[in-house]
């Protein structure tokens, strides 16, 4: 009878032991409290005066010869203004915003530079030809 109830006390120690610890259920949604500070500490550390990704610009469309920054759903044209700042100029890989009396370039793809083909080599290339010769 011993045997039995140490048995079943053993049992029941080793069940609680495998359960979760009481408290509040975690919502699924939300970060893990490590990566938010770790989020958090990376924005702290980045350089001053860098915008945040949130209102930094992302995109251009060009429309009838005219380029627009878009930015949450709505488009924005030179001499327009855009977080503060009035846009200067759109191309291709960069708009050119003026805020405080100064001018900064913000790229849209960041460390990457549309350059000219370097120029041909002194030999020309023979174009191949994929129609068979007689």
């Amino acid at each position: 009878m011993k045997v039995i109830a140490l048995l079943m006390l053993s049992a029941a120690l080793a069940a609680h032991a495998q359960e979760p610890a009481q408290g509040p259920a975690r919502d699924p949604t939300t970060l893990p409290t490590a990566l938010r500070h770790a989020m958090t500490a990376a924005s702290a550390a980045s350089a001053p005066g860098t915008a945040p990704a949130a209102s930094g610009v992302r995109q251009v469309i060009f429309v009838n010869g005219r380029g627009y920054v878009v930015q949450r759903g709505r488009r924005h044209a030179v001499g327009e203004q855009l977080d503060g700042a009035r846009i200067e100029r759109i191309t291709e890989q960069a708009v050119w915003l003026r805020e405080a009396g100064q001018v900064r370039r913000e790229p849209l793809y960041g460390g990457v530079e549309k350059r000219p083909p370097p120029a041909a080599a002194s030999a020309p290339i023979a174009k191949k030809s994929k129609e068979k010769q007689p």
